[in-house]
């Protein structure tokens, strides 16, 4: 049966201290599938497979793209699937495609790996045995405000993402939300940084038009 690893890899982007099971399963793998072609490129030198054929899955990629994708994977006993970093599919592009190999007949399995979920929710200091995870707001600014609506109402600890150079404008947009908050910049890189404290109090405490990678995380009201 021809199957698709779904490969959680480094949050950091530095694939040199990835576990050696993950490249026991490039090793098998004849197609590799990524989303950019100079991190998919790093990730097969650190892995010593840099000869696997390659090719893009993307927030660009079209219906018509992922079947053709879909059509190359089908040439292949073993395929691999990750995305620039942590967990494919998850607030990233494939789960479409993935659904689409297991319709095609793929044995779909999983290569765990880091999340920056998880890490963000770790590193907090707030309850999280039971979370919302809010993924990344809408940019229109009337749905936007709907989402913001929804993460203050909800009482579970929320996860929002979004994009690196949104940074001082989300934590902005949810000073009106009155509950602590913890904001992750770089997880798992050595300039990892989190500040906490009330939106208003993160929004004076980081640069002024900062551009990293990061994780918002508001405490929940209850337990």
């Amino acid at each position: 049966m021809k199957t698709l690893y779904i490969a959680g890899t480094s949050i950091s982007g530095d694939y040199s201290g990835s576990p050696a099971y993950l490249f026991e399963v490039v090793e098998k793998c004849t197609l590799v599938i990524g989303e950019d072609k100079k991190n998919l490129g790093r990730m097969l030198a650190a892995s010593g497979f840099r000869d696997r054929e390659q090719m893009l899955l993307n927030e660009h990629s079209l219906d018509r793209d992922k079947d053709f994708l879909l059509e190359i994977a089908m040439g292949h006993e073993n395929v691999l699937l990750m995305s620039d970093s942590g967990t494919p599919c998850v607030a990233d592009p494939g789960y479409d495609f993935v659904n689409k190999a297991w319709e095609a007949g793929f044995n779909v399995i999983s290569v765990p790996g880091p999340s920056s979920i998880t890490a963000a929710l770790s590193v907090s200091g707030y309850f999280s045995e039971r979370f919302y995870f809010a993924g990344f707001p809408p940019k229109d600014v009337v749905l936007r405000k709907k989402f913001l609506d929804r993460v203050m109402n909800n009482k579970d600890t929320v996860v929002v993402f979004e994009r690196p150079y949104h940074a001082n404008q989300l934590i902005e947009e949810v000073s009106f939300i009155s509950r602590p908050m913890s904001m992750s910049f770089n997880l798992g890189m050595p300039d990892e940084i989190t500040y906490r404290g009330t939106a208003k109090e993160i929004a004076a405490a980081i640069p002024e038009k900062v551009k990293k990678p990061f994780v918002l995380v508001i405490a929940g009201t209850s337990r």
